[in-house]
């Protein structure tokens, strides 16, 4: 197993407290990992919203020469999770994305795409967060994207357990 350090440091942003310069930190946490490696860009980040961009190059197609849908979902589901996490609820920890889905309905070969993603809906269990992806070159839609998050939070002990005939 490959042991990945949380170099955003979960814990200063999650339960409300969100940390002045979070996007700063959110793109220097991404050095070395996939988000890093494809040159997302973050603008902005606070609960409820993140916003970020790549400048598209060779690294984003495909080997018959159109922009990766991967490239695209991944910046989607970058923008979802970094969105999850400076919105955990009180007591979270983390998230694990439990379903997700795109719709192509555009495309891109040069300049840049930028992507929105906004809560839709902040659960106990459970985020769901939709994202647009455009072209800033025509400023066209080119993929709309929706993921479930599962939210974590810490094992319960034992003794916070309720015997099995009293659970409400």
């Amino acid at each position: 197993m490959t042991n990945v350090p949380d170099r955003l440091g979960l814990r200063d942003i999650s339960a409300g407290s969100l940390a002045s310069g979070l996007v700063d930190r959110i793109n220097a946490s991404q050095a070395g990992a996939l988000p890093g490696l494809l040159d997302f860009q973050w603008l902005e980040a606070e609960r409820g919203l993140v916003r970020g961009r790549f400048e598209i190059a060779a690294k984003h197609f495909s080997p018959h020469g159109l922009l990766h849908g991967a490239s695209l979902v991944a910046l989607a589901d970058t923008a979802c999770g970094f969105g999850c996490l400076a919105s955990l609820p009180d007591g979270a920890t983390g998230f694990a994305t439990g379903e997700l889905k795109t719709n192509f309905i555009g495309a891109a070969r040069e300049g840049g795409v930028r992507c929105e993603a906004r809560l839709v809906h902040a659960g106990r269990t459970t985020q769901v967060w939709d994202a647009e992806i455009r072209s800033e070159a025509t400023g066209k839609a080119i993929a709309l994207f929706r993921c479930t998050q599962m939210l974590r939070y810490p094992p319960a002990k034992a003794s916070d357990h309720a015997p099995q005939g009293e659970r409400s």
